[in-house]
């Protein structure tokens, strides 16, 4: 279906599509109004596992990947009580320390060849594969969206105690978030280790949070579109920057993401900033009609 790429053209699709599911796992959580940084740690969780899997047994790439993600989204559940239960910055902390630790746990591991990586796993995915798999992730998302837990996320997200008010139960609401975008997460790094075919703990790093961190804020957390999209559209300037050489890149790519959270604060995907670029546009349009002076001084009756 896409012999007509390059190969490494056909490479950062493919890159750009894994990508895009560690921003779905990160906006999952946004959306509950938990800032988790571990997302990382998920994927390499689910890296390993489906590298092992391929590796050391001749079980098929589909099991690997199953396991890859329930193993991640299983161990999201078993460690958000105690990262829920932490509030603000302290929870930011508290899932970057949980990310590290599975980090440092897989390199210093035996069975996990430590910090030299698992080479030579079997190529099993293909761009149609991804595709595939985002489109079951925007499905159940949009799904998601439109249901009683999408507005119950939104509540939480907007006002805990309100929503506690309202009966919502805000600890389950969150728990459920936070498991999903582990398996979420553990599923991109499943694929990505069967599209790289050799992973090491050194690209579970900050670097690519950072990226991802960056797409969902922009992004914004209205829509699941908009930090899709954005990542996306960013994915491709990237690309055309890169041809242009120097330090172009790094500054375009700076002065724009500046400029939309300027004029964006809430993310492109706040559909308030869409509402008043309409009115805006609807006014230009129609100017408004001049107004009729008033007399100076009102003559009093007799």
């Amino acid at each position: 279906m896409f012999d007509w790429l390059e190969p490494l053209q056909l490479f950062r699709l493919d890159t750009a599509l894994i990508l895009t599911l560690l921003v779905v796992s990160v906006h999952v959580t946004f959306r509950v109004g938990i800032m988790s940084l571990a997302p990382m740690g998920f994927a390499a969780v689910g890296g390993y596992t489906a590298a092992l899997v391929s590796t050391k047994t001749e079980l098929p790439f589909a099991v690997g990947l199953l396991a890859a993600t329930l193993l991640a989204g299983a161990i999201g559940a078993l460690f958000a009580p105690p990262v829920l239960r932490l509030r603000g910055i302290y929870m930011a902390l508290g899932s970057l320390a949980l990310a590290q630790a599975i980090v440092v746990l897989i390199r210093i591991s035996d069975f996990t060849n430590g910090p030299n990586g698992i080479a030579g796993i079997p190529v099993e995915v293909k761009t149609e594969y991804l595709i595939i798999a985002l489109a079951v992730a925007f499905l159940v998302l949009e799904l998601g969206h439109r249901s009683h837990f999408g507005r119950a996320a939104k509540a939480v997200r907007l006002d805990e105690r309100t929503a506690e008010g309202l009966g919502i139960n805000v600890f389950r609401v969150r728990f459920v978030a936070f498991t999903a975008a582990g398996a979420i997460a553990g599923c991109a790094g499943a694929l990505e280790a069967h599209r790289t075919m050799v992973i090491s703990p050194d690209q579970y790093g900050f670097a690519t949070l950072v990226i991802v961190f960056t797409y969902v804020l922009v992004g914004g957390n209205g829509h699941w579109a908009g930090p899709v999209l954005l990542t996306w559209g960013l994915t491709i300037l990237r690309d055309l920057l890169q041809v242009a050489g120097g330090h172009w890149e790094d500054i375009v790519y700076g002065v724009l993401l500046v400029v939309v959270l300027l004029v964006a604060p809430n993310g492109l995907s706040d559909r308030s900033l869409y509402r008043g670029l309409r009115r805006r546009w609807r006014d230009r349009g129609n100017p408004p009609s001049p107004k009729i002076d008033e007399p100076a001084e009102k003559v009093a009756s007799p």
